[in-house]
């Protein structure tokens, strides 16, 4: 097989390619025909998929933890950048999914807007303690 070859046949099996073919394919058991939004959406999610199996590789090369030039131990970046892009892949394939969902049922978008995968939560919940304080607070004031 020559380098083009290979190239041709990694192409045609690659991540992005597979989960292409699993959206078309959902669409076609309902008889959807994906709009150009739609394809955008699905071509976002083709590139995020190609991009994580070029980080999984480098990750499985180098391994998760590196040395770094003044010899100090540290994650891999891959890692880091694989992480967000698998929240933004999980993300774009809940807008297909809801997309597809709603064309099936014959609306335009779910109702209450559309419903995705929420984003990392950071912090030590401090904020959310002194937010309910305050809300028991002026329930109490509320109350008398």
């Amino acid at each position: 097989m020559t380098a083009t070859a290979a190239t041709a046949a990694n192409a045609v099996d690659s991540a992005g390619n597979q989960i292409r073919a699993v959206y078309v394919a959902k669409a076609g058991e309902s008889a959807l025909v994906l709009d150009d939004d739609d394809l955008l959406v699905l071509e976002q999610c083709e590139r995020v998929a190609d991009i994580l199996s070029e980080l999984d590789s480098a990750i499985s090369t180098h391994g998760v933890s590196i040395v770094s030039a003044s010899g100090a131990t540290k994650i891999n970046p891959a890692v880091i950048e694989s992480r967000q892009q698998r929240i933004a892949l999980t993300r774009l394939m809940a807008v297909m999914d809801q997309r597809i969902t709603a064309a099936k049922a014959g609306t335009t978008a779910t109702p209450g807007g559309q419903r995705g995968v929420r984003g990392v939560y950071t912090g030590t919940g401090a904020q959310n303690q002194q937010r309910d304080a305050e809300r028991r607070v002026r329930g109490q004031k509320g109350g008398q």
